[in-house]
């Protein structure tokens, strides 16, 4: 049924599809901050599970660990050190490194499946933003 068949004008029509090309557009942009944040995050995890999967080395040396805003502390890394991993909340549990490590694999894990996820969602935003966009164009030559 065309617009005109069912009562809207062509104006009316244009201005629904510019509001729904808008409405993904948003989506668009607010997946794809969501997919940016995600991606960090998994960096982030990366980054604390290759240092853990390195302290073989670095075991009974010095080391500096940092505390904050770029100061750090001078600390020894035992034999039986044990490391503090957060899980949300504000919550902290001590593992040892091998269960730490597996812990960040999981996460790392989980957190690449939301953000596939994430990226299918940005992708059906894509192809509908596109979609109304041929169907502005085929309507504006129309007029």
């Amino acid at each position: 049924m065309s617009s005109q068949e069912s009562g809207e004008s062509l104006e009316e029509a244009v201005q629904n599809l510019q509001y729904m090309q808008q409405v993904y557009q948003n989506q668009y942009t607010t997946i794809s901050r969501e997919i940016n944040a995600v991606m960090d995050y998994i960096n982030e995890l990366n980054a604390a599970k290759t240092s853990m999967e390195k302290f073989e080395r670095i075991k009974n040396s010095n080391i500096l660990s940092p505390i904050g805003s770029s100061i750090f502390i001078s600390a020894k890394a035992t034999e039986e050190a044990k490391v503090l991993v957060g899980v949300g909340g504000g919550y902290l549990i001590e593992k040892e490194i091998a269960k730490a490590i597996e812990y960040l694999s999981s996460r790392i894990e989980m957190h690449t499946k939301n953000m596939q996820e994430l990226m299918k969602a940005r992708s059906k935003a894509e192809d509908a933003m596109f979609e109304i966009s041929t169907k502005l164009d085929k309507i504006l030559k129309q007029a």
